[in-house]
């Protein structure tokens, strides 16, 4: 059986603003409870404007933290950032490798593939990693075009 209370906290861990907030909206409304079963969820009648209202306010602070990648100098190499927007990315990047890079691209699609990270010998999704991060902007790593692999450059 999957919870109430699992499928919010994965809602809000892979940034899905309008299924975290139904959830929330249904707990807040009393229509289910944390350990509930999740299918309960299935067979709410949700109130869709005063959702839409919470997911416009963005009560829960869903995705503020997205994934940036600057291309570098280097040939074929990028650098990766979670940041709140593109120039606190960038900021970083200058100030870690004196690099003024190329073009800043928001990238959250690469938050779900799993990553090798060698330093660790960890394989996890971004959105894992995320969880481990206690500052923003946060520099993640550098990785080659087309592989799963983000290296820790001289940080």
């Amino acid at each position: 059986m999957v919870t109430v209370k699992e499928v919010f906290d994965f809602a809000v861990e892979t940034d899905l603003p309008r299924l975290a907030h139904s959830v929330y909206w249904a707990i807040a409304n009393r229509a289910v409870q944390l350990d509930d079963d999740s299918e309960k969820l299935n067979v709410i009648s949700y109130n869709g404007q005063e959702i839409e209202r919470l997911v416009e306010s963005n009560m829960l602070g869903i995705g503020r933290i997205k994934l940036f990648v600057i291309q570098t100098q280097e040939k074929d190499w990028f650098a990766f950032y979670l940041a709140e927007n593109s120039l606190d990315a960038f900021r970083l990047h200058v100030e870690l490798f004196r690099d003024r890079g190329g073009k800043i691209t928001h990238a959250d699609r690469l938050m779900i593939p799993t990553m090798f990270f060698p330093d660790t010998g960890i394989e996890a999704s971004l959105y894992e990693h995320r969880k481990n991060v206690v500052e923003y902007p946060a520099y993640v790593g550098h990785a080659k075009a087309g592989e799963r692999v983000l290296y820790r450059a001289g940080v």
